[in-house]
């Protein structure tokens, strides 16, 4: 390309000084892999009315090897392309809503948002919000890039340009991933992305965003809007009662006794919390896990009478009679999320809902903190109601006052 042309394509699609280095011509794939090149300008008969001609092209500077390093596989970049489209519409509209369709092109993510920059084709590069979804500047690159790999051509149509993914050379055990950029000839709003080729699981779709779950519709026990320490932005967080599901930020993780290794009485949303860059729950965060649920327990009187009812239903807090007193004792199992929180976090309030819901809140003054070791009956003889709890639990459950303190007392 001569000069004036590249200039006319660097204004055309409004590329910052800082990537126009990296910018190429259509004609350098052929250097790369002549085959790989010319399929590329190639578009099936059903797309060619879509796009009007390639421009250039932006070398991502990823391999295949790359992508399969960051564990991403077709859930997890469905969720990133998902996410971010979400992201998009909220900043813009205040409401995240985007449209997630299939016809016989394969599967379009659509959106009302900004529209892609090309700046966003950088690896590393966002322009993300603190409250936002996304946050590695990343996702949609290796998405794309997984499906393209995979077999679908993933195009992105934003204003009155396309954009197309591809891996060069073809046959390559670790082809690079570069991106076509085009003129349109559709004028979009916003961004619409295409996963040609590729047909969306109806189940992977319904569950993949927290709202969009037919299955938690009546089902929410309490939603909290807090920020965090790094984000002033007020979002919220969720308790549903549906076992099992933990979504962060609105996106499905997936099921809690896969992803963290327990599995819940209880659906949780959580906003103040972040995957690793492979998008995956660590065993080292697992514990800010516990203390972003207990957040919600501690602001909702709601979502902490739910628990005590689990725990209840599930023979963890149970009451026996004793003489002619009671002693309640909770012992949770930790192979069930809800049981393993209390070894982090003690909700505020919990046990004045643990007595209330056993019947027992006008004798709150009688509880007291005890074990199994020490002399229950004599206590009940005085009146006290023992509280026998496990050894493992948080050092809040210390709020409780021991027996002995509470001995003296009567």
């Amino acid at each position: 390309m001569i000069y004036y042309l590249v200039n006319d394509i660097y204004s055309e699609y409004e590329i910052p000084s800082v990537m126009r280095a990296s910018v190429l011509s259509i004609d350098s794939l052929k250097k790369i892999d002549e085959l790989s090149a010319q399929e590329a300008v190639r578009e099936p008969e059903e797309l060619k009315s879509f796009i009007e001609r390639y421009d250039a092209v932006i070398p991502l500077g990823i391999t295949k090897d790359y992508i399969e390093r960051r564990g991403f596989d077709t859930f997890k970049s469905l969720r990133e392309l998902i996410q971010n489209a979400l992201d998009e519409v909220e900043l813009t509209t205040g409401k995240p809503e985007v449209d997630v369709k299939k016809d016989s092109l394969g599967t379009w993510i659509i959106d009302r948002g900004r529209g892609l920059k090309v700046e966003a084709l950088s690896i590393g590069a966002t322009d993300k919000e603190c409250w936002m979804r996304g946050y590695y500047g990343e996702g949609l690159k290796l998405a794309a890039a997984h499906f393209t790999l995979s077999g679908f051509t993933v195009y992105i149509f934003s204003k009155h340009h396309v954009f197309k993914f591809l891996a060069i050379p073809k046959g390559s055990d670790n082809p690079r991933i570069f991106v076509l950029m085009g003129k349109s000839k559709k004028e979009v709003e916003g961004t619409e992305i295409l996963l040609h080729g590729f047909s969306i699981e109806d189940d992977m779709l319904k569950r993949m965003v927290s709202f969009y779950n037919r299955d938690l519709v009546g089902k929410k026990v309490a939603e909290v809007y807090s920020s965090s320490e790094e984000c002033t932005y007020e979002k919220p967080s969720a308790i549903y009662d549906h076992p099992n599901l933990l979504y962060i930020r609105n996106m499905f993780i997936g099921n809690c006794s896969d992803v963290a290794r327990r599995r819940s009485l209880l659906g949780y949303d959580l906003w103040w919390f972040r995957l690793d860059v492979s998008r995956t729950l660590m065993t080292y965060s697992v514990p800010k896990l516990f203390e972003e649920a207990a957040k919600i327990f501690s602001a909702s009187a709601n979502a902490r009478k739910k628990l005590v009812e689990k725990l209840i239903d599930s023979k963890m807090l149970i009451t026996r009679k004793l003489g002619s007193g009671v002693v309640i004792e909770f012992r949770p199992i930790f192979s069930i999320f809800e049981g393993h929180l209390f070894v982090y976090a003690f909700p505020k309030g919990m046990l004045d809902t643990m007595l209330e819901v056993l019947d027992l809140k006008d004798k709150r003054h009688l509880v007291a903190r005890a074990t199994g070791d020490e002399d229950l009956e004599s206590a009940v003889k005085l009146g006290i109601i023992p509280f026998v709890v496990s050894e493992e639990l948080s050092e809040e459950f210390k709020q409780i006052p021991p027996l002995s303190e509470v001995v003296k007392r009567v």
